[in-house]
């Protein structure tokens, strides 16, 4: 099975501690770490299959684990991509975890989100030579598993905020994505560093 890291935004419900929010599973246009890029209509049919009952739906996960950590509730295409709605099972020890880490301060812990796919039909492209220097354009995926992750593949795919923490900390800006996106990457070159 495959992956794919793109952005996510989290934003709360009507009640704040309800665990539900929204977020890009896959953006189309983007050309992840694997040289992967997503073309619009990739996932039409599994997004058809799910809602009519045709098929399961994805797996909420966290960190491609098997274990789920609450369900995905809408999922459609949008001209920015995969646009998905999760509900994490607060009431359950990964579930709250998972919902805490979302809303930490002062920034989010988790800030990516993964799809785990089987690629029904795609283009392979030479030395990287299709759109934006991809290797390959998945065309059409059965979607498996969108799971919230740590450290994604693509260095600007990252939580948008959490609305519930925007709110309560009006005095302290959000940061953008590509900002998070920065303070990773210079965190993980430390580490990198170190390590030699």
């Amino acid at each position: 099975m495959d992956h794919i890291y793109c952005p996510l935004e989290i934003k709360a419900g009507s009640n704040d501690d309800d665990g539900t929010f929204v977020g890009y599973g896959s953006t189309f246009g983007n050309v992840d770490d694997y040289g992967d890029t997503v073309a619009p209509g990739a996932f039409r049919k599994t997004i058809a299959d799910a809602k009519s009952g045709a098929a399961q739906w994805p797996a909420l996960l966290s960190q491609h684990s098997d274990v789920p950590i609450g369900i995905w509730t809408g999922m459609e295409e949008d001209e920015r991509g995969l646009k998905l709605k999760g509900k994490l099972a607060i009431n359950t020890r990964r579930g709250a975890d998972a919902y805490a880490l979302l809303k930490m301060k002062p920034r989010p812990a988790f800030n990516g989100l993964s799809i785990g796919y089987r690629a029904k039909d795609f283009d392979l492209h030479k030395s990287g030579s299709g759109p934006n220097g991809a290797k390959r354009t998945l065309k059409a995926v059965d979607l498996v598993e969108c799971s919230l992750v740590t450290v994604p593949a693509d260095r600007f795919a990252r939580v948008g905020g959490v609305k519930s923490w925007l709110e309560e900390e009006s005095e302290a800006p959000a940061m953008t994505i590509k900002e998070l996106a920065w303070m990773d990457f210079v965190a993980l070159r430390r580490l990198t560093e170190t390590r030699r």
